[in-house]
């Protein structure tokens, strides 16, 4: 049975990649270049699942980030995420 005060895959998401300045840069370029969220998706999959970023290998801060998304994931996978959803909180305001 799923816990409610578990955070869903798209919430783990929406509080992580839009706060954290270290990826938000390259994530909102995906998120502009491919209105579907594909992109941004294949971003954040690559970030968290194979420590690349957009090829640049993640140093050790960026790999316990990585860790710790991956426990809040709690091994649901992120093409749950409503990738729209978080390409909107991305893109808002910066136009």
């Amino acid at each position: 049975m799923h816990h409610s005060a578990e955070p869903s895959p798209t919430e783990v998401v929406i509080n992580w990649i839009p706060h954290d300045a270290r990826f938000r840069e390259s994530a909102v370029r995906h998120a502009l270049e491919d209105p579907t969220g594909r992109g941004l998706y294949l971003y954040v999959h690559n970030l968290v699942h194979l420590d690349d970023d957009d090829g640049r290998a993640l140093d050790d801060f960026d790999l316990r980030t990585m860790g710790a998304v991956r426990e809040d994931l709690d091994r649901r996978s992120l093409a749950s995420v409503d990738w729209r959803r978080v390409r909107d909180k991305l893109v808002d305001g910066v136009h």
